[in-house]
């Protein structure tokens, strides 16, 4: 029999039911969809590492030879080490419009094990001296390759031709980018290949010289008791940075992107399964209320109040275990088309999705534990209730007036319906308190996903519109005489203005923090690239000292005022004592500024320049680079208006995903303002339709329910802009590396966007109500007994 009360009350209250399951399916398909893609994305990274002999620290040289190498295998702590030739070359693509590039890396075919070992995906191994390159899997789908095909490139103006033999992967590309500045990867423009070291060493005047050492750390000893060892001995040889596997750019990425989704593993589920328990237990109490007649009658026909408890508990059973499997059936799916879309980014061999026993049982045992223990609080309070008790109505709350009663010239201004409503809402505190809290994190999570939205294009704006203002940049293999590049480059067609920069490799060090970067010379009174602050606002380099970001002074630990030791294979002499002169907001990148002058003075190598940047008719753009595009000087032309459009053609996809993520959010608003006002709607209805019956009409009526709940939620949208900042800001903190500093900067459309889609929310659950609302049965509902 109360199996049967069960199912007849659910399908009473079906609508209200099914707002509350589908917090609970949006949660549950968030969680495992992304708890499946967490444990994907590190299954399949672990595997590739352990399996290709992942490096522990990484080493950049201006040139070593070879044979010097395996003198570092003596070096305590070191258990294997590796020298490689890698270097950037253009593809001779006279065809296109865009540079390519290729990133040669050499690899020695004889080696059985060696350190970031090549992974073979097609194709057969590269062997002897002939001119074979693996070309990385994304670089040759997407410039429709072919295995035995000829790729030319230029390598120190010559132009050399490489036959495919096949495609192949490392660890140490995982997330193939050229600079940190391109931020995502294009496989269009830049591709990984790996040939024989014999090969390399003969297409460059470098020889069998290095300049990229890989090492990997004995059991027993840390990466710092190695890198204080390596340091020194590397010096002569014009070390340019040494670090550590967890700062190597392709594996800074992977593991931020599993940061991030632990943390969203860890959260999500808890906001909406908290959310949803809160509708349960609110539905549950009002019903417990409505049915103490009910279970009066239960108690008196011999039902022990466990049973009767037992019985309502099932109302959470029956949601957890439908919430549960629906949400965990859904996230499964949607774990697919997730994992389809990492391996666009992400390298990974074995990066597949499948069917998941686990999270499909872990999703119904969480949704089962939140309602469950939201029924059981929602219900526990007839245990208390002796039969003769509940067949009696309820003894009425007292009434007192609420203090905003006595602020009467507020209380004044109010209608009729908006004094009901406030004295409901202060009557009903926790109801309301819960309201407030689902509306709240509604209007934050629309507006943490507007603003990742906008974000990018923020990043992205001020990146080429404030900083990088030059319309094409030109760089150089190795330093060249200012007044040569500058003879030169104002004798090519189109320049409008030329501005010269020197970007030296250096190491900074407090005490023992120490941080390998790109220092920038920046001529004074420059306008091609400008040091801004967070204000947008350009900083001036006054002064002969260091400028650092926010995130390199951060990491040192220093202050304007500080000092810093310098040092840099471009540095004639020993380590330098310069001071930090301003620290400044950088989003992209982990860049020092100096003065160019002071710079060259304090390297002491005359008047060099490594990068030419450059005003110029976009048109004239493709004639520079057909001048240049075998010069043995000229390692690229970077096109700005060409990367801005390849990043903003990126950010377009990504906006679909962020489009979701806010119709989840509003619709997770919908359901919270819709059940609870189905609720609302229900304890009320006799007041109500006594209030038609004394001559309000059904919009009147209806009035005093919206007005409640149009108060809690303008609230509600006022309390979730500091939850938003505060998401923003906890988001922001988690991916504070290097490459990439999220600004906590939110501009008004963002809070109009959320309040929109709350708006919104509220409206379509109102709409609902109203019908309801004139659809009252004014004799049914007056005739109920108390």
């Amino acid at each position: 029999m109360l199996w049967r009360k069960l199912f007849r009350d659910l399908w009473l209250n079906k609508t209200a039911y099914i707002a509350c399951l589908t917090v609970i399916i949006i949660g549950l398909m968030m969680y495992v969809s992304m708890a499946i893609c967490y444990d994907n994305l590190e299954t399949a990274k672990n595997r590739f590492y352990e399996e290709q002999n992942f490096a522990d620290g990484f080493v950049k040289v201006r040139g070593m030879p070879i044979t010097q190498v395996t003198q570092l295998e003596r070096i305590e702590g070191i258990e294997q080490v590796q020298g490689r030739i890698v270097k950037d070359v253009r593809v001779y693509a006279p065809d296109r419009d865009e540079n390519v590039y290729l990133r040669l890396v050499s690899v020695d075919p004889n080696k059985e094990v060696a350190i970031n070992q090549v992974r073979i995906v097609d194709g057969v191994p590269i062997q002897g001296k002939e001119r074979n390159i693996l070309v990385d899997p994304a670089f040759f789908e997407a410039n429709e390759l072919q295995l035995g095909s000829v790729v030319s490139v230029i390598a120190e103006g010559r132009k050399v031709d490489l036959s495919i033999a096949g495609t192949a992967q490392n660890p140490e590309f995982v997330y193939a980018m050229r600079t940190a500045q391109d931020l995502y990867p294009s496989p269009e423009t830049f591709g990984i290949a790996y040939l024989p070291f014999d090969v390399l060493s003969n297409m460059f005047s470098s020889g069998a010289n290095v300049n990229d050492i890989v090492f990997t750390v004995r059991e027993g000893f840390t990466y710092l008791d190695v890198e204080e060892q390596l340091r020194p001995t590397l010096r002569r040889y014009g070390l340019e940075y040494i670090i550590p596997r967890d700062k190597q750019v392709s594996n800074v990425i992977l593991q931020q992107e599993l940061e991030q989704l632990e943390a969203t593993v860890a959260t999500i589920p808890i906001v909406f399964l908290g959310i949803a328990a809160m509708v349960v237990y609110i539905m549950l109490r009002r019903m417990v209320e409505q049915q103490r007649g009910q279970i009066g009658t239960l108690k008196s026909f011999g039902y022990t109040s466990r049973e009767i408890l037992f019985h309502y508990l099932a109302y959470g059973v029956v949601l957890g275990i439908a919430g549960g499997l629906l949400g965990g059936l859904a996230g499964i799916a949607l774990a697919y088309p997730l994992t389809i879309l990492y391996q666009s980014f992400f390298a990974l061999p074995g990066l597949e999705s499948e069917f998941s026993i686990r999270y499909l049982f872990f999703g119904i045992l969480l949704s089962l534990g939140f309602s469950v223990i939201a029924a059981y609080q929602g219900s526990k309070g007839l245990l208390k209730l002796q039969p003769a008790e509940a067949m009696r109505p309820p003894a009425p709350p007292v009434a007192k007036r609420i203090f905003i009663e006595k602020i009467k010239p507020l209380w004044a201004i109010l209608s009729i319906q908006g004094k009901m409503a406030t004295r409901n809402l202060f009557r009903n505190k926790l109801r309301a308190f819960f309201i407030l809290i689902g509306v709240s994190f509604s209007f934050a999570m629309i507006a943490v996903s507007g603003y990742f939205s906008s974000v990018g294009d923020l990043i992205i704006g001020e990146q080429f519109e404030k900083v990088q203002t030059y319309d094409a940049k030109v760089v150089f293999s190795s330093p060249l005489e200012k007044s040569q590049v500058e003879n030169e480059l104002w004798g090519a067609q189109g320049v409008k203005n030329l501005e010269t920069i020197l970007e030296a490799p250096v190491s900074l060090e407090k005490e023992w923090r120490s941080k390998d970067i790109l220092l920038m010379g920046l001529p004074d009174g420059g306008v091609l690239y400008n040091v801004i602050d967070d204000k947008g606002n350009k900083v001036e380099l006054y002064n002969n000292g260091i400028y650092l970001s926010e995130h390199l002074a951060k990491d040192l630990q220093v202050g304007v005022g500080a000092s810093l030791e310098l040092d840099s294979p471009f540095l004639k002499g020993e380590p330098l004592t310069i001071y930090v002169a301003g620290v400044i907001s950088q989003n992209i990148g982990s860049t020092a500024y100096m003065r160019y002058e002071y710079l060259t003075e304090l390297l002491g190598q005359g008047k060099i320049v490594t990068s030419a940047l450059l005003n110029i008719d976009q048109e004239h753009i493709r004639l520079l680079k057909e001048r240049y595009q075998e010069a043995t000087m000229v390692a690229s032309i970077e096109d700005k208006e060409q990367t801005m459009s390849q990043i903003t053609e990126l950010l377009e996809t990504f906006s679909y995903t962020t489009w979701i993520l806010v119709l989840f959010a509003a619709a997770c608003g919908f359901a919270i303002i819709y059940s609870t006002s189905i609720i609302s709607l229900s304890e009320r209805q006799r007041e109500l339709a006594s209030l038609r019956v004394l001559g309000m009409s059904s919009k009147e009526v209806f009035e005093v329910l919206s007005f409640e709940q149009w108060t809690i939620s303008l609230f509600a949208m006022l309390a979730g802009i500091p939850l938003a900042y505060g998401m923003v800001t906890g988001i922001a903190q988690s991916i504070d590396t290097d490459i990439m500093v999220i600004p906590v900067v939110f501009e008004p459309h963002t809070f109009m966007l959320a309040a929109a889609g709350t708006v919104a929310s509220i409206l379509i659950a109102q709409l609902s109500v109203y019908r309801r609302v004139t659809k009252l049965s004014l004799v049914d509902v007056l005739k109920e007994r108390d």
